[in-house]
């Protein structure tokens, strides 16, 4: 047999695994049309008819997510398509989820499956999913504090209560917890309420941490105090005063008798600082830095304050750090970049939300710096977490809501891609693009072995310099 003949015949073979008779002898037909026109000319028009996007072949969509994980699902392998396909010049990889007995073409698949839809990567293998996505829900009444505490896992004997109605209490509360490595726990007055299951998720915090000690911060209703002591927890009042500024002041105390400090982190009571006030206490919390209200007491205390906010009236208290963003989703940026500079914060962790999320403060016990989305998408979010993982290596982990403002489908499809190197900012779509593809060789075709043309190194860019010499030397 000819080296053209064996080239066609494996031509046949191929398409015939890839694509129904219906759609084979259309195309046949198209080829006879303009068969006289050349081979380069019929090549151009076939390709044109039978690619959806830049590489495919055949009517196979795109999966919504990245997930190929249902009772049925299976892995297939992957084929290869480049000549423009993606923006960086990366090789592209196109790989099939198949499911049992789908009713589709065989594609890629094992044995007993055909493909369901497929996925597509610019850079990492797009079938390996490193980084853990992990959703948070919330609760009516309690936010998302009690599901973040279950999901983050610290490990702590102790747990930080506050009241839930309390919002400044709750983020003063914040370091203290950090402090501790405990989680901060917003309890709603049952007695007061008439949803008396919204403190379920903070019980079943407790329960799985197997915590002793309630630290109480800020004016708790007896009804929760009967609660906690109910289920067994001692309880403690570190500072019951119901002036913000006197209980940022006590509770900083309580926080430098815990952990040997160098400074302090300070918010003003309106302004975009006010309005900040979540992200400052995630900030100072993750740094165990107390977090004082106004001038007075962040003079009481005496030591050197990172500043949240553009007022410059609030600046000249102690001199120190300040903050430069003017918006809260720059802000909130600016200090998750601050926070993974420092010593103490795990970079490998983000927590995103929405721009006006009802709870932010919960989600100081996700341990990780909160940064802000738009409402439904990722937004400039996205190419952040790029920048953050070249400087700071691969993220582990990334938090996010399903409440009000989650991410919906595509985005989510967008924050997986970003967080595990898929440069899906990269891909082509155009139709009739990337043509011919080529076939995945053996030893690349297993989970995590394709080829990785185009993918970025993370770690490789030098990370920010951290805006102090010293900082906490204990923390317990």
């Amino acid at each position: 047999m000819s080296r053209v003949d064996r080239a066609g015949e494996s031509l046949t073979r191929w398409s015939a695994t890839r694509t129904t008779r219906r759609s084979f002898i259309h195309r046949l037909g198209q080829l006879a049309m303009f068969v006289a026109a050349g081979p380069t000319i019929a090549g151009l028009l076939i390709r044109k008819a039978e690619a959806r996007v830049c590489g495919q072949t055949g009517v196979t969509p795109k999966c919504d997510t990245f997930d190929c994980e249902g009772v049925d699902d299976v892995w297939g392998w992957c084929w290869y398509a480049s000549d423009g396909c993606c923006r960086n010049n990366g090789l592209k990889k196109v790989c099939d989820c198949c499911t049992v007995n789908y009713p589709n073409v065989h594609g890629y698949c094992p044995s007993g499956t055909n493909v369901r839809c497929i996925v597509e990567s610019c850079g990492n293998d797009p079938r390996l999913l490193t980084v853990a996505l992990t959703g948070l829900t919330w609760q009516a009444g309690a936010g998302y504090a009690g599901t973040a505490a279950v999901a983050a896992e610290p490990r702590s004997l102790r747990v930080v209560v506050t009241a839930a109605d309390q919002v400044w209490a709750t983020a003063i509360a914040a370091p203290l917890a950090g402090a501790l490595g405990s989680p901060l726990l917003p309890f709603v007055d049952s007695v007061a309420t008439v949803t008396g299951d919204s403190n379920a998720a903070n019980i079943e915090a407790i329960a799985r941490l197997g915590a002793d000690t309630a630290m109480i911060v800020g004016p708790v209703a007896p009804a929760i105090v009967s609660q906690l002591q109910g289920l067994g927890l001692t309880t403690e009042v570190v500072s019951a005063s119901a002036n913000i500024g006197t209980l940022s002041q006590e509770v900083a105390q309580r926080i430098i008798e815990i952990n040997d400090i160098n400074r302090t982190v300070s918010v003003a009571t309106t302004g975009l600082s006010a309005s900040a006030l979540p992200l400052a206490a995630s900030f100072a919390s993750l740094n165990g830095y107390p977090l004082l209200v106004g001038a007075a007491a962040t003079q009481a205390v005496g030591l050197p304050t990172v500043y949240i906010g553009p007022e410059p009236e609030e600046v000249n208290v102690v001199t120190a750090e300040r903050t430069r963003s003017t918006d809260l989703a720059a802000l909130s940026i600016e200090l998750a970049e601050l926070a993974a500079a420092t010593p103490f914060v795990d970079p490998s962790k983000v927590t995103i939300a929405p721009l006006g999320s009802a709870d932010l403060l919960g989600l100081v016990n996700t341990q990780a710096p909160i940064v802000l989305h738009p409402p439904g998408s990722l937004g400039p979010v996205a190419a952040w977490l790029q920048t953050h993982s070249l400087r700071f290596g691969a993220l582990s982990q990334v938090f996010y809501v399903t409440g009000p403002g989650a991410l919906d489908t595509p985005s989510y499809w967008e924050l997986q891609g970003t967080v595990n190197g898929f440069r899906v900012d990269q891909l082509m779509g155009r139709s009739g693009d990337g043509l011919p593809v080529r076939r995945q060789p053996f030893a690349e075709r297993p989970i995590g072995m394709a080829r990785i043309d185009g993918a970025l190194e993370w770690g490789s860019e030098p990370t920010p310099s951290y805006w102090t010499t010293t900082a906490q030397t204990f923390r317990r």
